[in-house]
């Protein structure tokens, strides 16, 4: 039976496990080639910014992912085998699954901000949500875990009073635009240059959808 994956919010504890999760997927994305470390800490701080969407995935080091929410966030977007669901917080069993939370390793993050005027030079656009920092563990690729963090974030964002969202992905991530276009965003025409050098679009879609 594969493991469950758990999506949470992350809290300050979280921060460097996340930085460190991202950083990890997108030098093995990027062939090897180290990061900048001015890049890493921008990470560091968009992460840290108070009322920001952080989110987590998280599954037992080693095993094959399933998905689980929980309850704050409602009932999980899709499933790799029957019997995932949310974790009771009493009950029988309940220290039990606390501890094995613990012992869960974080291969996924999620990020949604409010997205701003001007690529992000400007004030908040009203009802927009900015989504980036999306990673995933390596060794977690093709278990839907990419797809569950956008749709938790998405759904956390109607919550919020979000009603549109926009990301930048590169334009050679193939997974990565494969994925977003499967799930409804739509390019705008929109590209920039990176700090890499490296060619970048934006998308875009209505939150719920």
């Amino acid at each position: 039976m594969s493991e469950q994956a758990e999506v949470r919010a992350a809290g300050a504890a979280d921060i460097e496990a996340a930085v460190a999760m991202w950083t990890l997927s997108h030098v093995v994305r990027r062939n090897g080639r180290p990061l900048p470390e001015g890049h890493i800490q921008l990470a560091r701080a968009r992460m840290s910014v108070p009322g920001a969407l952080l989110l987590l995935a998280r599954c037992a080091q080693g095993e094959r992912a399933g998905v689980v929410v929980d309850a704050a966030a409602g009932s999980a977007a899709d499933t790799d085998g029957p019997g995932a669901g949310t974790p009771t917080a009493d009950g029988p069993g309940a220290g039990a699954e606390r501890e094995a939370a613990r012992q869960r390793v974080v291969v996924g993050t999620i990020l949604g901000v409010p997205g701003l005027e001007r690529d992000g030079a400007g004030p908040p656009v009203p009802g927009l949500l900015h989504i980036s920092l999306l990673s995933v563990a390596p060794d977690h690729w093709g278990q839907r875990i990419g797809r569950l963090l956008v749709d938790q974030v998405l759904l956390r964002a109607s919550a919020r009073g979000y009603q549109q969202a926009q990301l930048w992905t590169h334009a050679d991530n193939l997974r990565a635009n494969r994925l977003y276009k499967s799930m409804g965003f739509r390019r705008s025409g929109r590209v920039r240059i990176d700090d890499w050098g490296e060619l970048l679009v934006h998308y875009r879609r209505a939150v719920s959808v």
